[in-house]
């Protein structure tokens, strides 16, 4: 990449800001993988070094498949539950009181879910 030429001003700020980041990426108090890669990109880049990716512990990306995978899963979960309800509002205990409360609940959850969706 060719980076535009920096005035030597303009060269104190950016490694200033670098500095600053390094440092408050160490000094947070919960150290997770992102902020530990945040700080040694940065400590890397104040030293004038490439940047070599393999070189790093890179942050963890959730990528689209994963994404896709996990809302296919809470879909199919949400059609089990439905279909659930569905029984327990058709009556399928075989005790006609706690038919009728089950049914009830269910109904009123079906009718909830529906609400939300329109």
């Amino acid at each position: 990449m060719n980076a535009p030429a920096l005035l030597p001003t303009n060269e104190l700020v950016l490694y200033d800001a670098l500095d600053h980041i390094m440092r408050t990426a160490r000094a947070s108090s919960t150290q997770t993988r992102r902020l530990r890669w945040i700080a040694s990109r940065a400590h890397v880049a104040l030293q004038g070094l490439p940047y070599v990716a393999s070189e790093h512990d890179q942050p963890k990306m959730v990528s689209e498949a994963v994404l896709q995978a996990k809302n296919h899963q809470l879909r199919l979960a949400n059609a089990r539950l439905r279909n659930a309800l569905a029984q327990v509002a058709g009556g399928a205990t075989g005790y006609s009181d706690r038919d009728t409360e089950l049914a009830q609940i269910a109904q009123a959850a079906l009718d909830a879910e529906q609400e939300a969706r329109a």
